[in-house]
């Protein structure tokens, strides 16, 4: 029976097999780790009013990156990228957090224990019930005790 070998791709027509030599999964190892570099460091610029997240993501992102590089390898640019996206990300955050304690900061006590009262409203607006019901301590109690500790 000849099994139909013309057909088959594996066998050249004078019944000789060759096969050929698999590609590899990726032409850079490293390709892999920049595109999470640049993909974490995207979410840091995205995630900028939690605070939190941005400097978890972006320093993660700059580990990524720096690992892609393997041994004396040019780094990506994708990898470049994330490293520029996750250090903007830092950056901002870190701006972002410095301007708000630099403004709670700058008031004056009667006007911290003011936002304290305006707060603690807003929370009951929005809950329907009190802060202090709620935590066990009011915002204002909160802001009264920041203007005794900063002596104001």
């Amino acid at each position: 029976m000849d099994n139909n070998n013309y057909n088959n791709p594996y066998t050249q027509p004078g019944g000789k097999q060759y096969y050929s030599n698999p590609q590899p999964a990726f032409k850079n190892p490293g390709a892999t780790m920049a595109t999470v570099s640049l993909v974490l460091g995207i979410g840091s610029i995205f995630t900028l009013l939690t605070v939190y997240f941005p400097l978890i993501l972006g320093s993660l992102a700059i580990v990524f990156a720096v690992l892609s590089t393997g041994y004396g390898k040019k780094m990506l640019a994708s990898a470049k990228v994330g490293i520029g996206t996750a250090i903007g990300g830092i950056v901002l955050v870190i701006t972002i957090i410095g301007s708000v304690l630099g403004l709670i900061f700058s008031l004056s006590g009667d006007d911290m224990i003011q936002f304290g009262q305006e707060m603690d409203k807003q929370f009951e607006e929005q809950m329907g019930i009190s802060l202090e019901e709620f935590a066990g301590e009011s915002y204002e109690d909160v802001m009264k005790t920041y203007v005794d500790l900063l002596g104001k």
